[in-house]
């Protein structure tokens, strides 16, 4: 059997060896578990590079190295607190896995509150400056002219407004008129960019704020004012016409002749296109007054002579007092009148109004006579005709 050791042997161990002796177990404990330590960190630095990717993430141009354990592009955004929504663009694709090496670009969506001539809209684009997102909108138009066209735009987007050419007929005051091509919204704004000024005299049609479109037709009509001063001008007269029941209607009579007077005045006359409108009075001056003359009007109104039927010696004379018995204001009821029995139609066609038998004897004669001289002769009366 073996026994233990005596405890006197350690007893022999003076206190330092005995410290000495702890010391170097302990050294030897301290030891181990530094080499087990040594060993799980390497194991896990060993699992932890495997598992970790060097990508490059680009936001909006800005380049950035990242080292990940993310499996997926959208996992490596939501690590480095980057949200994305509808209008962004994300490449690959938020659920495309991520390698060693893996490239990610972030553009966001900017609104882009677009006038194009009036018509709003409200727009997304990922470019990252005016220019950019004029062209991924589609909006360069050759010769339009753009609220702005340079600078970055910032995630709050911005307004652009577009104006485009129109074409127009434009007529400046007395010039022909022509064509042009202009890139305005209103009159105005085509005046100014034309370099054709209207000041606040001059009128246009249609009004200055009233927006163009092609084809629209622009006048402008210069107006143009001054004074004139004429020191001796003559003043007219004048006439005072006083009615007078004595005296027959359209008889005048001059009671008092007229003196024209002088005086100094002053006009201001408007002109349109070069070309006198209007002349008013702004100042006048008597210089030697005026007499009005004064003239008597008749309103009396003449006495109107019954029609003169008396009879003649006439051939005319003769030939009533063989169809009529001369009587000129005969109406027998069988369809012919007057002296010489005319009927209505031959009456009318010669020049005779109403009946005949209503006008007086020469007033017969007189239409009488052209038909003698229409058909050669008497032979309108062919019996009481015949012998003349």
């Amino acid at each position: 059997m073996r026994l233990p050791s005596s405890p006197r042997v350690l007893s022999r161990l003076t206190p330092s060896a005995l410290l000495a002796r702890a010391r170097g177990a302990r050294r030897g404990w301290v030891a181990g578990l530094a080499v087990l330590i040594v060993a799980a960190l390497a194991l896990t630095t060993v699992g932890y590079s495997a598992m970790t990717k060097d990508v490059t993430l680009s936001v909006e141009g800005k380049q950035q190295e990242v080292s990940t354990t993310a499996d997926t592009v959208g996992d490596v955004l939501k690590s480095e607190n980057i949200s994305v929504g509808s209008h962004d663009v994300v490449a690959p694709s938020p659920d495309q896995p991520v390698d060693d090496n893996t490239r990610i670009a972030v553009r966001y969506g900017k609104p882009v509150d677009l006038d194009v001539d009036g018509q709003k809209s409200t727009e997304w684009t990922t470019a990252r400056t005016v220019s950019d997102a004029i062209d991924d909108l589609g909006v360069r138009i050759t010769g339009a002219d753009y609220s702005q066209n340079r600078g970055s735009i910032d995630r709050e987007g911005f307004a652009l407004t577009i104006t485009t050419p129109k074409k127009i007929v434009l007529v400046d005051g007395a010039k022909k008129q022509r064509k042009v091509t202009v890139a305005a919204s209103d009159v105005k704004d085509a005046l100014e960019k034309l370099d054709v000024p209207a000041d606040a005299d001059d009128q246009t049609k249609p009004g200055l704020d009233a927006t163009i479109a092609d084809g629209t037709k622009v006048v402008v009509t210069r107006i143009r004012t001054a004074t004139k001063r004429v020191p001796q001008e003559k003043v007219d007269a004048g006439t005072i016409r006083r009615d007078d029941d004595s005296m027959d209607k359209g008889d005048t009579e001059t009671v008092r002749s007229g003196v024209d007077g002088v005086r100094d005045v002053t006009y201001r006359l408007t002109f349109r296109n070069g070309k006198l409108d209007k002349r008013a009075v702004v100042s006048a001056k008597t210089v030697k007054p005026a007499r009005k003359a004064i003239v008597r009007v008749g309103t009396k109104e003449p006495e109107v002579s019954a029609p003169n039927f008396a009879s003649g010696n006439s051939v005319w004379d003769k030939i009533a007092a063989c169809e009529s018995g001369g009587n000129w204001s005969t109406n027998t009821g069988n369809g012919y009148y007057g002296g010489l029995q005319f009927d209505l139609g031959t009456w009318h066609a010669y020049g005779g109004s109403g009946r005949p038998d209503q006008h007086s004897r020469s007033e017969q004669i007189a239409v009488a006579e052209k038909v003698r001289d229409a058909r050669g002769g008497y032979g309108a009366w062919p019996n009481c005709g015949a012998g003349f």
